[in-house]
């Protein structure tokens, strides 16, 4: 018997998170997913365990992107504002790059929070992770080299933080768009935090 291509694995998840994405988790059936992939049910139990094994590669996949590219944000920036900047824009362009993943994953995950080995759960703690440490080193730098006004460091972080996730929530669950909103929270966060901010043009 022939194994099947390597290429549908990629096939099945792309049907499977546009399925989840449009009708949910819970209404997409592997049936439903074969169909769209253009395969027979059996080749997705070839490649996963079933519908949960499916979501976990899912956000996988997501989460390790966005993890990459928050990586790859320049570490030497004329200001420690650029690198806050950088990060907002972040937060937004990675909906458009892969808007069903991040759909999915900020509709189906807090739900599925409070398995503590759940890959939302292991997900979304590592983001937090990475999230304070990277607004925690640019604000320590900021104040010390008098950028930033001296606010409290783990408060401002979690403010910030949660801006951020509100962001990524908003354009992620596809609600109403308000124009210049990334121009906004770019201008909300300079005028709280720099301190000649009010002279920026």
């Amino acid at each position: 018997m022939a194994r099947p291509r390597v290429n549908k694995k990629q096939d099945i998840l792309q049907a499977a998170t546009g399925l989840f994405a449009a009708q949910g988790f819970d209404g997409t059936t592997t049936l439903q997913i074969s169909k769209e992939a253009g395969i027979t049910e059996p080749v997705i139990y070839y490649h996963f365990k079933g519908k949960d094994d499916l979501f976990t590669r899912i956000i996988i996949t997501a989460f390790a992107k966005f993890f990459s590219q928050m990586d790859t944000l320049p570490s030497k920036t004329e200001t420690e504002f650029e690198k806050i900047e950088n990060l907002i824009s972040l937060h937004l362009d990675i909906v458009k790059e892969m808007p069903d993943e991040i759909y999915l994953a900020v509709s189906t995950c807090p739900s599925r929070l409070k398995d503590p080995e759940g890959i939302c759960r292991r997900s979304v703690r590592e983001m937090r992770r990475r999230l304070k440490a990277y607004l925690a080193g640019c604000l320590e730098k900021g104040i010390r080299q008098g950028e930033f006004h001296s606010v409290p460091l783990d408060a401002t972080v979690n403010l910030l933080s949660a801006l951020l996730n509100g962001l990524i929530r908003q354009r992620g669950l596809k609600l109403k768009e308000v124009k210049g909103v990334k121009e906004t929270a770019v201008e909300f966060c300079r005028r709280s935090l720099v301190k000649n901010a009010f002279g920026h043009r």
